[in-house]
């Protein structure tokens, strides 16, 4: 289930990011200076200027699409590359950076990483390069998988039918023989290279098949290219259920576990599912079912957003306690979208994603077989795992799995795909018995990870004699890059701004990690206290000196908050910069030099308040500070409120007037 990790990035690379890529260079420019060249040569290679924003160069150079001597052929592969600046010196070496899926282009997530990279970049040249069939580099466009909600084994059909052979000259393997004659080419010498997700894959086949060309490797949400362990991530999210739990306090309080409510959620889902038409992510509404399925998808995207943790807990309690629904079938339609298709295949190829799933990931079936004897053995081989292997997925059944909603785990992904050509294994991304190069390597995952789990990582590093292995507390997926390089912070990289450093001082000093005592300091994802369909039902804020608001103030301040947050809190999944709220309104998304504006518009997060306003959230300093107005009723009033996002359990202060009364106020930030 790989390639769909981060489809959800797909929705939005259109022309408002285009825009906003802009406008943030607008705003992080230097005073006028002296215009770049139109070209520069490097190593045999004219480039052209192409890239304004980061005074990037594009180049591309020619390659056999057929590696194994056929006559297929051949694929333009294209890539960015950003010169070191301090021009008095010649470059002490150069960083390379990847993008997973597999299908996104690295270049488009050019944002996250240049920035993320720039504090080396005095001294170091930069190189994205497109792995092959996407982005600059030919990318594959089966256009009705590409556009399909959710695809299926029709539109699957229709792209292998497409490629036919060439299908199986897209593997990570041809991608790292490419990226070896660009470096070759460029005359770079070993890289320092960064890889998340499917990059890390791609990156120890990198390092297998040309271990001479790296110098450090940083492998960030990684699994392992030998012995994956496909049911690790519902098993990680159990752990991380109870772990952001015990650590937020409106959870801890609560007797019991947020593992057992959760059991108590799925069983009583199992009798009585519920429907309904609920936000998805971006702002679009979708009818959809809260059912075991429903709540095996939700686990399986929760790793690629801390807005899920947020509020899962809260949200099967609204369920099963008020019997409020809308809550929870919001986190089963934006985990619906995280996973669905549409967009760019230039951005993001869904052919490309499968061509290497079918090629390296490994199935039920025999790719050599007739279409007809793989459906055989693909029901033979369900039947094995759900005899053998009946807890794989517990506390789901393996009827969840294979059933879930947005076919999560993609068992028969490739049963249309084309027979394998000449001297091409499947399941095979590395030659057997494959020697693990000893370059200093370094493996992050996040703790609450469920897309590429810890224990994913712990193996990964196991395969390299010279690894350190970093479990970053409190993350997600992808721990050094700033929100997996989309609605990109300011620096680039993690919003703790503890990971990029380390990973920087990794590359500077060839393999030392420095100093992490950062990591104490990552903060737990702070949950909602509870979900509350009117502003009455929230626990009021603590007054505070100089307060004159009644009970009732102090009511709708506290729902004020809640409000802000929950909007804040969709900053994850507003995927085209839109989104609305849970029962009405909308928020906007907009850069700023040192982050993020939220544009609340009579946003809804009760069904009795609208909120609208302006949120500002410095990414830099950590800061979410705002002022709103709110129309509850026969109440108005403006609140304002700040708190730092850093902070374990952060205290939001709050001002303003409610219905003329002054306000002064605390209580736990949102």
């Amino acid at each position: 289930m790989r390639h769909v990790m981060k489809a959800k990035e797909q929705k939005f690379f259109g022309s408002f990011f285009q825009k906003r890529t802009f406008f943030f260079f607008l705003l992080f420019a230097s005073p006028a200076v002296a215009a770049p060249p139109h070209k520069i040569h490097v190593g045999s290679l004219i480039l052209y200027h192409c890239i304004d924003e980061y005074d990037g160069y594009c180049g591309k150079i020619t390659q056999p699409l057929d590696r194994h001597g056929g006559d297929a052929g051949t694929i333009e592969v294209g890539f960015e590359y950003y010169p070191h600046t301090d021009t008095s010196v010649p470059p002490a070496g150069v960083v390379l950076a990847q993008e997973g899926g597999p299908g996104f282009s690295t270049t488009g997530s050019r944002d996250g990483y240049v920035r993320m990279l720039t504090p080396l970049r005095d001294h170091r040249d930069i190189l994205l390069m497109d792995k092959r069939g996407t982005g600059r580099s030919s990318p594959i466009g089966c256009p009705a998988l590409q556009n399909a909600y959710l695809p299926t084994q029709h539109d699957v059909a229709a792209c292998a039918d497409q490629l036919g052979g060439t299908a199986w000259f897209y593997r990570s393997a041809d991608a790292a023989d490419d990226l070896a004659a660009v470096m070759a080419a460029l005359q770079t010498g070993p890289a320092d290279y960064y890889g998340d997700s499917y990059a890390t894959w791609f990156g120890q086949v990198f390092a297998v098949l040309h271990p001479d060309l790296l110098r450090t490797l940083v492998l960030d949400s990684a699994y392992p290219v030998l012995n994956d362990n496909a049911s690790s991530e519902v098993n990680a999210g159990q752990q991380a259920m109870d772990i952001v739990c015990r650590r937020s306090v409106p959870c801890a309080v609560r007797p019991g576990t947020a593992t057992s409510r959760f059991a108590t959620l799925l069983a009583s889902l199992r009798k009585h599912p519920v429907s309904g038409v609920a936000p998805g992510a971006g702002g679009v509404k979708r009818r959809v079912t809260a059912n075991p399925e429903g709540l095996f998808l939700i686990i399986g995207d929760a790793g690629d957003a801390p807005t899920t943790w947020r509020d899962l807990d809260a949200a099967g309690r609204a369920w099963l306690d008020a019997g409020d629904a809308l809550p929870l079938l919001r986190l089963v339609a934006e985990s619906r979208d995280s996973y669905s298709g549409g967009g760019s295949a230039y951005e993001f190829s869904v052919g490309l994603a499968d061509a290497v799933q079918c090629a390296e990931y490994g199935n039920f079936f025999s790719l050599y077989a007739s279409r007809a004897t793989r459906l055989t053995q693909y029901h033979a081989g369900l039947k094995e795992l759900v005899d053998d292997y009946p807890q794989m997925f517990a506390p789901f059944t393996m009827h969840d799995a294979i059933f879930s909603q947005m076919d999560v785990e993609q068992y028969d992904t490739c049963l249309t795909w084309p027979k394998p050509v000449e001297d091409i294994v499947p399941g095979q991304p590395i030659p057997p018995g494959s020697v693990f190069p000893a370059v200093p390597t370094l493996v992050l995952s996040g703790e609450l990870d469920t897309v590429t789990s810890p224990s994913e990582g712990r193996a990964t590093a196991a395969l390299f004699p010279n690894a350190t292995y970093i479990e970053t507390p409190n993350m997600i997926h992808e721990s050094a890059i700033g929100d997996g390089g989309y609605f990109v912070p300011p620096n680039g990289e993690d919003l703790s701004r503890c990971i990029g450093p380390i990973v920087r001082a990794f590359m500077l000093s060839g393999g030392s990690v420095g100093n992490t005592k950062c990591l104490a300091r990552i903060r737990p994802i702070r949950t909602v206290p509870a979900f509350a369909a009117r502003y009455m039902d929230v626990t009021p804020a603590n007054p505070a000196t100089g307060n004159q608001a009644d009970q009732t103030g102090l009511t709708l301040a506290s729902a004020v908050a809640e409000t802000v947050g929950d909007a804040v809190a969709r900053y994850y999944v507003a995927y085209n910069g839109y989104d609305i709220g849970l029962y009405g309104g909308s928020f906007t998304i907009n850069p700023i030099s040192t982050g993020y504006t939220l544009t609340l518009q009579d946003y809804e997060w009760t069904k009795d308040m609208r909120v609208s306003g302006d949120v500002v959230w410095n990414q830099v300093s950590g800061d979410i500070a705002g002022t709103v107005k709110f129309v509850a009723g026969t109440h108005r009033g403006t609140v304002t409120i700040a708190w730092n996002d850093r902070e374990t359990e952060a205290v939001a202060a709050l001002g303003g007037a409610i219905d003329g009364a002054t306000l002064a106020a605390t209580r736990l930030a949102p």
